[in-house]
């Protein structure tokens, strides 16, 4: 398959013209317009509508596009890979997460990384949980973290859990059920909720709650972004369930977290490619497990909610 055509195909998609790809890419409209023709006999897909001198992307044309623009990202790349390789003087360490996780945990375990081995290069993606799983055992990452279990049963990992952490409420400190310790679910039934949509994992464990008390969530707004959950329940829209690696809060915050019973938990892992994992990938460990041991020093709140786990208990927390 020519490069160039995918190129250009990707050009007209980003700057919505004909004209201006060709001209990027230094080419005559009608030249442009035959690679086209011959990507899509190629393909055997129809790429583009025709409408008013504009082209518009089908239905297949905007999945082959989100495709295609990985696999383009990637041949980008190359040459600086190359010229990495050609220096041999850096390490470089790449890391899949999602954003919570990248936020409350990836960051500051990469932080004392730093400290303790500044020569390196670092790049932290952040991905859905399917895409965390299935790239790492593609090896296009050093090491993913996510909760278990892990839900491709056909991707091959090496796991190592690192943590447990409590299911928790979120609500406004002024919030009558903040002035208590823990919460039973019960308490909840009534509460105007703030979560994640359906198909989302921490709305799913949030629907388990409450089918376990018999109710439906009064579900008061839905959002894709945990970040947005959190921003919500601060300006007083309701409450939430999560865990302390949703959110990072400050002493000061006008949210807090309070446990909720029956008493639950979300197991955390470090998922690494079938061939193993470099020293680096060991570092970020090392330094994930000392932050957590930190946090539970300094903060007597969140250090009950709180389980460092030992790498023996891979398997039984990988399967449930």
């Amino acid at each position: 398959m020519n490069l160039k055509s995918l190129r250009l195909f990707r050009l007209i998609v980003l700057h919505g013209s004909l004209a201006s790809a060709a001209d990027r890419l230094y080419l005559s409209q009608s030249a442009a317009s035959r690679l086209i023709s011959l990507l899509e006999d190629e393909l055997n897909l129809k790429l583009f509508t025709r409408a008013r001198r504009r082209l518009n992307l089908t239905p297949e044309g905007e999945l082959f596009f989100q495709e295609a623009e990985q696999i383009l990202m990637g041949v980008d790349e190359l040459p600086r890979i190359a010229e990495d390789i050609r220096r041999k003087n850096r390490e470089k360490f790449t890391l899949v997460t999602s954003v919570p996780l990248g936020t409350c945990l990836v960051s500051p375990a990469i932080s004392d990384m730093r400290r303790q081995a500044p020569d390196f290069d670092c790049r932290i993606h952040i991905e859905g949980r399917f895409d965390i799983e299935n790239k790492v055992a593609q090896r296009r990452y050093n090491l993913g973290l996510l909760s278990l279990p892990i839900t491709n049963a056909l991707v091959e990992l090496h796991i190592e859990p690192i943590l447990q952490v409590r299911v928790e409420v979120l609500l406004p400190r002024d919030h009558p059920l903040a002035a208590q310790e823990t919460i039973e679910a019960e308490a909840l039934a009534d509460e105007p909720v703030v979560s994640l949509q359906p198909h989302q994992l921490w709305r799913r464990r949030l629907d388990e709650i409450y089918a376990a008390i018999g109710v439906k969530p009064r579900i008061a707004i839905e959002t894709t972004s945990t970040l947005m959950v959190q921003q919500l329940v601060r300006d007083g829209n309701g409450i939430s369930i999560m865990d302390r690696t949703s959110a990072r809060l400050l002493p000061d915050d006008s949210v807090v977290f309070r446990p909720v019973l029956p008493e639950r938990w979300v197991t955390y892992a470090c998922i690494f490619p079938p061939a193993g994992r470099p020293p680096l990938a060991d570092l970020f460990v090392d330094c994930l497990r000392a932050y957590v041991r930190r946090l539970c020093r300094e903060d007597d709140e969140a250090a009950p909610s709180f389980r460092l786990l030992r790498p023996e208990d891979g398997h039984a927390a990988a399967t449930g």
